[in-house]
This record gives structure tokens, C-alpha cells and sequence, in this order.
């Protein structure tokens, strides 16, 4: 485990970068689209120069010429596009590949993977998922009753508007409060109607993260064999966990010893990434496609000016200065930005290079720092305080980062167009009076790009200059011929002022650092937020890192913190969560009345992926880190959950803090605080 605690940062650092490529792939696939575009009619409009020797033709000629050359590239595209997307059959076959695959890897290590069937893409295809999934499927083929005295009280529970979880016991063991559940029925049906109505939804609400295979934003490709068994494996766990857990408290079993139920969730499995899979290949042509068609206009209106032989050295200065201001204030600057965000990211990283240095640091800036406000936070919803934490965390590196970088881009996006304005009028003074072409200005370009390059060999200059970036970005368009380029150099100088002026190139830059931000911010999150499973007893947050079927957590606190209360007295439970006391006493189930005789008997029925549970040999005290925060938080908790306040008198004379303990009503404000950061509400709807 440690060995693979050591890898886990590399990895981090590896799914990062191959986001980041994968960013900058997708923005160099556009830019080769619109490369594409404009080079077919570059090439038409030489043609038609040709053809024509300069003579002007009619716009409405030109129209019907540019429509017919567009349709022509438009089929060229939509051929390429059909080539190359992949059919619901094409990607079928492909999930059907890898999974039967992996199957056949491991169906003779893992004895839930032998009694999967290897399914060929035309059972995926002929099966409506809306169809086999249904409730009233489920309940019908793959569930059945075996205690009928159980489901009854189920039914007459939920038609009471409340689990019999909730109710309270004459025991003295541990019981939370936890609110009461909207009955589904208005009166009390048969077993048929009970399995439907009640215990299927209940069962596809618990399976529902593990039959679903959805892929990342930017995702587009079949996952990985190691993916697809570790969401296989989830899934096999969940169904087992699910009989335990909750259908057998309930009076229910899987039909066939669950082999009939397990396929068809696995099959449900299948047809989630090839939803996934098929979404994303559709928005990848949608967004080919609306490219293409956003320049349309653009496009149009430069060859209809180009065709029409009624353009001058001022409109091809405007033609050359719009292109370069794309290929550099777009093109260029998005490139640039995507390394400034990557920083920001690295730094970010450096404070939270994990899932476990996050909810460490999560637990160190609530409870340790006796952060009061911060402790109900974490106790409502430890993930969604985690997710505020980074999210506070990476604003501020942003701020103090591009507080550099922006003044810096908007100058060095500047120098660049300076350079290119220069040249231009270096080239116009050697020219001045002679007809010339725009082959002849790229040209110049090249000539001192080379001649930099040579500098900087030599020691004569520090670094590369503007020169490379400007040859190498040279805008595809027709090469017009220049009557006067020294008056050319002129109005190009002037076009691009006027851009720069009018583009407010500083809001600019802010926008697209903004965005590509924005970007990196979700991929860091979805990395370092780890494993969201929390102590069934106390709530904390599982802080392993690996892959894992087993949780476990640093942190244990208080099971009152969770409203763990006294069933009968109501008294908050405050021995520790690891203590031999809170081991030894009883715990309601979660989803019936049933009362299990200790911590261990309550999680192998209903949480299984916590065992096995550290436990204390001796009577284990709260430390003063948890008395502290009980002693300043009791009041909100005791009310929020309904517990009988029984804190013993020396943690208040020891702890309290009276002007910073918070009151009964703190949970309304820290809910109010954490809704943007994914929390919901746990009574919004009572």
C-alpha cells in the first residue's frame, strides 16, 4: 500500500498532462479544420485569377461560385466525418471487446466475474435498457419475497412517511435520527405491487452509481481495460452489498442466487458507457461541424471582396491584419494560456498533492484550527467542504499568478504585433512605389526569422524573437498582389491598432485565462477529491488514495457529530468512534427496526466496505481536539439531529468558548455556504 501511495502523485501528474494534451489536441484539430478551409479557397481564388487575368466578375457570379465551392468542401467535410465517426454498432463492438476481454482475464480469479456471460454487441444493441431496467421488469424477473411478515412492514412504514429505521428503540444502543421518507403508497398493496412500487426504486437508487459509466468532459474514447474492471468489480460489490444491506432487512432476495440480477446490472453497465461513448462521439462531429460553419460568412465576405477584383491595398492591409490578429490573439494566446493555467494547477498541487493531503488539510482547517463554522461544515457534508477548501485554494493561486502573467501576455502579445508591423515597414520603405505580392512579405518573415535564429546561435541576442512565430503563423489567404507597399505597411499598422484598441486586448487575455482556468480547476478537483465515502458512524471522510474496495479514514470523530444519539434517552453518543464502548453497543439498522448487537454485526450487514473497523483495546476518550469541537458546536448538533445534550461538565469548563460557540440556528448559514460546492440539502424537502 505504501509503494502505491508513492505512485499515486505521478499518476495525478500523468492524468494532468494527458488532459492538458488532450486540451491542446482538440484546439489543434479545429485549427487544422479551418487550415483546411481556407486553403481550398485560397486555392479557388488563385484559380479564378487566373482564369479570369484579373478581369472583375459580378457578385452574383461570385456567389453562385462561392456557394458551389462551399457545398464542395461542406461534402468533403461531411465524407471525412462519416469516415471517421464511429456507428452505435462500430462503438457496441468495441465495449463488447473490452469487457468480454477483462472477462475472460479474470473470470477464473474472481468467482462473481465466472457466473458473468460474455455478451456479443448484438445482444447491446437489441436491448432497450429503458425496457429491461424497469421497475416493473426488475420486480417481476430478478426479485422475489421471502419474508413477507418483513415486507409488510416495510410497505406499512413507507405509507406512514417513514422508514422503520426511524423509530425509536427501548435498547440502549446506539440510533441515529435520520428524516423521515415520503411513503410511495397510499395504501398497503400486494407483494407484487410492494416490490415495484418501493423496493425496485430503492434498489436502482442504491445501484445507480454503479451501473453508470460516464466519461470524462473531454473524454471520447473507449476507457481502458483497467477502468472497465474496476468498475466491474464496484458494480459485483454493490450488488452483493445491496442483498445485504438493504433487501434482506426488507424480506426480499434475488432470484437464482442473484446470477440472473448480476448480468443484467452488468449489462446495464455496458449500455451506460455505450450511451457515454455515443454522446461523445456525436458532440465531437457537432463541434467539427459547427466550426466549420461559424466562418462561413467570413469566408464568404473575403472571397466575394477577393473574386470581384475591387479591392485595394487598404482592404487587403484589413484582410492580412483580421487573419494575423486570429493566428495570434486566438490561436497563439490559447496555447500560451494552457501552460500559464498548468502552472497554476502545479502550484495548486503542491498544497494538495492527494486525496489524503486534502482531507487532511480539510480536517486541519476546521477541527484543529477550532474553526467553529468550519466544523459544521465539514460534519454536513465532509466532500462538498472539501470541494470550498480547493476551491478557495486555487482562486487564490490564480489571482496571485495571473496577477504576473496578464500584464506580461498583454506585452508579449503586443511585441508580437509590433514585430509584424515593423517588418512591414521595413519591406514597404525597400518596395516603396513597386507592385509586389504577399508572397514576397512572408518571404521577409522567413528571411528574418533565419537571421535571428543566427543571432541567437551566435550569442547575439537572448532567446528567439517575434520573427518565428510570425513566419510559422502566416495567415493562409490568397497571395493578392500589392500595388504600393509602403502605403500597404501604412494601412496594415493602422488595422492593427485599431484592432488592438477596439479588442481591449487586456479584457482579452483575462477572458481566455479565465476560461482555460476554469478548465484545469474541474480536472485538478476531479483528482484530488478521492474516494467520497464517509464513516457510516461519524461521518469522516475515507482518505485512501489507491483503488480500493475497503474504506478507511484518519480521522475518526464522535458518532454524535453523525447524530448518533441513545436510542430511548436520546443521549448524543460521545465515547469515540473507535472507542471498545461504542464497538460493543448496539446499532438500528439503517432500513428497518432491526437492531444489530454491536458495531461489527451492523457493518458486515450494511457496511461492508468498512470492515474491518479500527478499534481501541482500552476505553478510548475523546481527545481535546473533538471534546473542543463538541463543546462549541453541541447546540446546533443536539437540535439538528434531536439529541438530549449530556456533555459532561469539566469539557464545558475546560472548552467553551462563550462569545465563539455557535448557535441552534448555524446549520441554516453553513448549508447556505456549501449548496454552490454540490451539498443538498438533507431536510429540503420536509
Amino acid at each position: 500500500e505504501a509503494k502505491r501511495n508513492l505512485r499515486m502523485p505521478v499518476e495525478y501528474q500523468g492524468d494532468l498532462a494527458r488532459y492538458t494534451w488532450t486540451l491542446c489536441l482538440s484546439e489543434a484539430v479545429d485549427r487544422d479544420q479551418l487550415r483546411a478551409l481556407k486553403i481550398h479557397f485560397k486555392k479557388t481564388i488563385e484559380e479564378l485569377w487566373q482564369s479570369h487575368s484579373g478581369q472583375s466578375l459580378p457578385e452574383a457570379q461570385a456567389r453562385q461560385i462561392f456557394t458551389a465551392e462551399w457545398d464542395a468542401f461542406e461534402n468533403q467535410c461531411r465524407e471525412r466525418f462519416e469516415r471517421t465517426t464511429k456507428s452505435k454498432r462500430h462503438l457496441a463492438e468495441e465495449v463488447c471487446l473490452v469487457f468480454n476481454h477483462v472477462l475472460r482475464q479474470h473470470r477464473h480469479e474472481e468467482q462473481q466475474m465466472h457466473i458473468l456471460e460474455l455478451l456479443p454487441a448484438a445482444t447491446l444493441l437489441s436491448e432497450e435498457p429503458a425496457a429491461f431496467w424497469s421497475d416493473a421488469h426488475l420486480a417481476r424477473d430478478f426479485l422475489e419475497v421471502h419474508s413477507p411478515q418483513k415486507v409488510a412492514e416495510y410497505a406499512a412504514a413507507a405509507a406512514l412517511g417513514g422508514s422503520a429505521g426511524a423509530l425509536d428503540s427501548t435498547s440502549r444502543g446506539g440510533g441515529r435520527a435520520p428524516p423521515p421518507r415520503q411513503g410511495r403508497l397510499s395504501t398497503h398493496g400486494g407483494s407484487a405491487e410492494v416490490l415495484e412500487k418501493l423496493v425496485t426504486p430503492e434498489v436502482k437508487r442504491h445501484l445507480a452509481g454503479a451501473v453508470s459509466f460516464e466519461l470524462a468532459d473531454s473524454a471520447s474514447q473507449m476507457p481502458s481495460g483497467d477502468a472497465v474492471l474496476e468498475a466491474m468489480r464496484r458494480l459485483n460489490e454493490a450488488v452483493q452489498h445491496e442483498e445485504s444491506r438493504f433487501l434482506a432487512q426488507v424480506g426480499v432476495r434475488y432470484k437464482g442466487g442473484g446470477v440472473p440480477f448480476l448480468n443484467a446490472a452488468h449489462l446495464r453497465l455496458r449500455h451506460s458507457l455505450l450511451s457515454s461513448l455515443a454522446v461523445a462521439e456525436a458532440k465531437r462531429t457537432q463541434h467539427q461541424w459547427q466550426v466549420l460553419q461559424s466562418h462561413r460568412q467570413a469566408t464568404e465576405e473575403e472571397f466575394i471582396s477577393m473574386v470581384r477584383g475591387r479591392t485595394s491595398d487598404a482592404s487587403h492591409a484589413k484582410t492580412l491584419a483580421s487573419s494575423f490578429y486570429d493566428a495570434l490573439a486566438r490561436e497563439w494566446l490559447d496555447e500560451t494560456l494552457v501552460a500559464v493555467a498548468a502552472d497554476i494547477r502545479t502550484q495548486c498541487l503542491a498544497d494538495m498533492p492527494d486525496a489524503s493531503g486534502a482531507a487532511e488539510r480539510a480536517y486541519q482547517q476546521s477541527f484543529i484550527e477550532r474553526n467553529w463554522e468550519d466544523v459544521l461544515e465539514y460534519i454536513l457534508d465532509v466532500n462538498a467542504y472539501l470541494h470550498k477548501i480547493f476551491s478557495s485554494l486555487f482562486e487564490e493561486r490564480k489571482v496571485s499568478v495571473t496577477r504576473v502573467q496578464r500584464p506580461r501576455l498583454v506585452a508579449l502579445l503586443g511585441g508580437h504585433f509590433d514585430s509584424l508591423t515593423g517588418a512591414a515597414q521595413g519591406w514597404g520603405n525597400q518596395l516603396s512605389g513597386r507592385r509586389s505580392k504577399l508572397s514576397e512579405f512572408h518571404a521577409t518573415l522567413r528571411s528574418l526569422a533565419a537571421e535571428s535564429k543566427s543571432n541567437v546561435a551566435a550569442g547575439k541576442a537572448a532567446g528567439p524573437c517575434s520573427y518565428d512565430l510570425l513566419s510559422e503563423r502566416f495567415p493562409v489567404v490568397a497571395d493578392f498582389t500589392i500595388e504600393d507597399p509602403l502605403r500597404f505597411a501604412q494601412e496594415l499598422r493602422l488595422r492593427v491598432a485599431a484592432l488592438l484598441g477596439e479588442k481591449q486586448v487586456e479584457v482579452l487575455v483575462a477572458e481566455r485565462l479565465e476560461a482555460a482556468l476554469q478548465k484545469q480547476e474541474a480536472q485538478v478537483w476531479a483528482l484530488i477529491r478521492g474516494c467520497s465515502a464517509m464513516c457510516p458512524c461519524c461521518g469522516s471522510k475515507c482518505d485512501r488514495i489507491d483503488k480500493h474496495t475497503v474504506h478507511r479514514c484518519g480521522h475518526h470523530l464522535l458518532p454524535a457529530f453523525n447524530g448518533w444519539r441513545v436510542a430511548g434517552t436520546c443521549e448524543a453518543t460521545l465515547d469515540s468512534c473507535k472507542s471498545s464502548k461504542n464497538h460493543e453497543a448496539p446499532k438500528r439498522s439503517d432500513f428497518s427496526d432491526h437492531l444489530f448487537p454491536n458495531l461489527e454485526e451492523y457493518l458486515r450487514a450494511e457496511h461492508p466496505e468498512w470492515l474491518p473497523f479500527p478499534k481501541e483495546d482500552r476505553e478510548l476518550l475523546a481527545d481535546s481536539v473533538l471534546k473542543a469541537a463538541w463543546v462549541n458546536c453541541r447546540e446546533p448538533l443536539c437540535y439538528r439531529y434531536d439529541m438530549v445534550d449530556c456533555t459532561p461538565q469539566e469539557w464545558i469548563e475546560a472548552y467553551e468558548e462563550p462569545h465563539r460557540k455557535l448557535s441552534a440556528d448555524a446549520f441554516d448559514e453553513a448549508e447556505r455556504r456549501l449548496v454552490q460546492y454540490g451539498y443538498v440539502p438533507e431536510f429540503e424537502d420536509q
